[in-house]
């Protein structure tokens, strides 16, 4: 597809950690269609995320791609409203990241006549895509594999690692909490969510408990216990400071502030990872790990084999190569 775009419409309603990998080739298309109004529809938090990243011109939040969710009284008024006001724009191509039922019939409602699959569609929905894709290569990260799809569009990449950047008025907010709850300038934070996305395989959470309570008795450290989507009422060590974000932004202000992350294969952590702090995810799998020098993972199928001892081995060293090193060095 040599031809320019004026308008380009970004399907993708899956979980945070895959809306992340996915900005590579969100970035990609803008390089590619810079003058095109490109608008996103994700999750809540997954707009958010777009709008961070600058890849959108606008974004539309859904809470849900199920067909029958769309389709409930309390929804439909606002879908409804919502595909008139898309289709009136008239988009050119669509793109979507992961293509289901819900996904499939909005892009046919606003009568987008080209549409991709950078996701791979599940039985017969792949009929519904009449953009070429080269077959998906499931052993590829899930970064390549979005790259991969977008060579119909003619798109080349130049950056592979997703990245994003904070609100300056989300950190300037994020900073008072710290200073109104005793937390100077400068002091060490390491941060931990442990959740795992459905599928993937979580670390035990008293090995989390009992890593935090090294890295606190060695460093010194506060411990930020980042709570993403799915909230948990267990505990960390006393002294532990427990963030609940109600917006995206908020916490990506949370995880930019902290020298480590310590997480599960989940969204919280993938975005730490985009943010460029030092993450170290136990329990990923290969074609998800975090990608840049500064990060470490465990895979799926070493977890049960790695224990406390070898973990805090991984974060002392990360600590140590860190942005703050300085700080607890002096």
């Amino acid at each position: 597809m040599r031809r320019p775009l004026s308008r380009i419409l970004l399907l993708h309603l899956g979980r945070l950690s895959e809306v992340v990998f996915a900005l590579p080739a969100c970035s990609a298309v803008r390089e590619r269609f810079p003058d095109a109004h490109i608008t996103g529809v994700a999750t809540p938090w997954g707009c958010e995320l777009l709008a961070l990243s600058g890849v959108v011109s606008d974004c539309r939040p859904m809470k849900s791609a199920h067909p029958a969710d769309l389709l409930l009284p309390w929804n439909a008024f606002e879908v409804l409203q919502a595909l008139g006001e898309l289709r009136e724009r008239r988009y050119e191509l669509a793109i979507d990241f992961h293509p289901s039922g819900g996904t499939i019939l909005m892009a046919l409602a606003v009568g987008v006549r080209a549409r991709l699959a950078a996701g791979r569609p599940e039985g017969l929905a792949e009929f519904f895509f009449n953009v070429w894709r080269v077959p998906e290569n499931p052993r590829r990260h899930l970064v390549d594999r979005y790259l991969d799809a977008l060579r119909a569009l003619d798109v080349l990449p130049t950056v592979r690692r997703p990245t994003v950047r904070t609100d300056p008025k989300a950190d300037e907010r994020f900073e008072r909490w710290l200073r109104a709850r005793g937390i100077e300038p400068g002091e060490l934070l390491i941060g931990f969510s442990p959740e795992a996305d459905p599928g993937a395989t979580p670390w035990p959470w008293d090995r989390f408990r009992d890593l935090a309570q090294r890295l606190v008795a060695h460093f010194h450290a506060r411990i930020l216990h980042v709570e993403g989507e799915r909230p948990t009422r267990r505990e960390f060590p006393k002294g532990t400071l427990r963030v609940r974000a109600r917006a995206l932004r908020e916490l990506a202000s949370a995880l930019a502030r902290c020298a480590l992350v310590v997480s599960g294969d989940a969204g919280t952590g993938h975005l730490a990872a985009a943010l460029g702090v030092p993450t170290l995810m136990l329990g990923c799998a290969s074609t998800r790990r975090p990608l840049g020098d500064e990060h470490r993972f465990v895979e799926r199928a070493a977890l049960d084999r790695c224990s406390v001892e070898r973990a805090f081995e991984m974060a002392s060293e990360m600590l140590g190569r860190s942005r703050t090193a300085t700080l607890f060095r002096s």
